[in-house]
Parts: C-alpha cells; sequence; structure tokens
C-alpha cells in the first residue's frame, strides 16, 4: 500500500523529489534548472527522487519503474531513483530510449550513475548532482549523435535520389536514341532498289553490249 502510495504521488513539478533533504537550496535549484533544460531539448519527461526508504518487497528498481510509468504514461521520460537506508539506486527509462539509443550505452549509464552514488567519500547532496549531469551530460551527447546519423541517412537518400534520377534520365535518353536509330536501319533494311529491264540491242556479238536506254529531252535543241 506504501508503494502504492508512492507512485501515486504528483510528479515534481521542477523534476525533484528529495525526501531526503540531502539537496542544498543552490544544488537543488540548479539540478531543476538543468533538468528544464534537457527535458526541454530532449522532448522527454526527468526526474530525480531521493527517498529515505522504500516500503518492505518493493526494490529500488521496481519503485523507479512503477513511479516512471506512472509520472510518464506514454510519454518518453528517465528517472532515476536513490533510496538513502540501503544507499541503492536504480534508473528507469521508458520504451522509446530503448528504441532512440543502443541498449550497450543505456546500460553503462545506469552502471555508471549507480558507480557515483555509492561513492561515499562523497556527501550525498554532491553524489545526486554529479550523478543526475552524468546522465543529463551522456543521454545529450547521444540524441546529438542520434540526430547527425538521421541527418546524414536523409542526405544520402537524396544524394541516391538525385543520382538516381539523373541515370535515369541518361537511361532514357540513350534508349531514346537507340530506338531511333533502330527504327532507321529496319526502314533501309526494308527498301528494295530494282534495276529496270532494258532492252538493247546486239554489239559486237555481245548481248547488253551497247546502245541507247533512255533518251532525255531537256529543251528543244538539247537531248
Amino acid at each position: 500500500m506504501a508503494g502504492w502510495v508512492f507512485a501515486q504521488t504528483t510528479p515534481p513539478v521542477d523534476g525533484i523529489q528529495d525526501e531526503t533533504r540531502a539537496l542544498t537550496d543552490e544544488t537543488h535549484r540548479q539540478i531543476a534548472q538543468e533538468l528544464k533544460l534537457f527535458r526541454e531539448d530532449l522532448k522527454c519527461d526527468a526526474w530525480i527522487t531521493a527517498a529515505s526508504f522504500t516500503p518492505a518487497g518493493v526494490t529500488v528498481r521496481r519503485q523507479a519503474q512503477t513511479t516512471r510509468r506512472e509520472w510518464s504514461g506514454l510519454r518518453p521520460a528517465v528517472l532515476m531513483a536513490f533510496e538513502r537506508a540501503s544507499n541503492s539506486s536504480a534508473m528507469s527509462f521508458a520504451p522509446e530510449f530503448w528504441e532512440r539509443y543502443p541498449s550497450t550505452e543505456l546500460v553503462e549509464i545506469m552502471q555508471e550513475t549507480r558507480r557515483i552514488l555509492l561513492d561515499t567519500k562523497l556527501t550525498l547532496d554532491e553524489r545526486l548532482a554529479l550523478a543526475t549531469r552524468c546522465w543529463i551530460d551522456r543521454l545529450r551527447v547521444m540524441e546529438s549523435v542520434r540526430l547527425k546519423q538521421s541527418l546524414w541517412i536523409q542526405r544520402g537518400e537524396k544524394r541516391f535520389a538525385l543520382i538516381l534520377v539523373t541515370a535515369l534520365g541518361v537511361a532514357a535518353a540513350i534508349a531514346a536514341v537507340l530506338g531511333f536509330a533502330s527504327r532507321r536501319l529496319s526502314a533501309r533494311a526494308d527498301r528494295r532498289f530494282s534495276f529496270p529491264d532494258v532492252h538493247v540491242g546486239m554489239r559486237f556479238g555481245a548481248a547488253y553490249g551497247g546502245g541507247v536506254t533512255a533518251e532525255i529531252k531537256a529543251n528543244a535543241a538539247a537531248q
């Protein structure tokens, strides 16, 4: 019941739910501003929660998943949860994040965040701030790479389309020329030339040895 009540709470407006009071006012303000910019840039929800304890039988990982789903619904979101009693933490990414980015990199973010939050050499204020900035920076870089790759693909598609259209145009022109030449050759092949039968006299005993075959009058004085 306690876990259900926690999951049903209203998501914090500034993205931070700090029940431990570990964050100083200044750190809280800075992290809230960074989360705000992160949400605007990546078009997603982002929160961090710090609880003194979790209900019995509920792991921090399970609590992070339940809270993230309750707060974000179907929207893309990321949530980092920390539990002070056991000094344990977990991160929950919405399914869209697993589709956007390589799984190996998301797992690395989770491992790095956990490592920072386990470092007891730092104060809890420092750990929460450093861990939050770690996954914010990593996800920003990953999003930048994703957008660049998407742009390269779009440019490549445009270049391929241009090359394809040009190639098709050249092929059509060549086909037209070849078709025209083929028709000319075919027309010439169909022509028949026949010599007329010529009736001439004998000359020196040889057939067709000579004689007048045609007489053309150009004018009265010429033959």
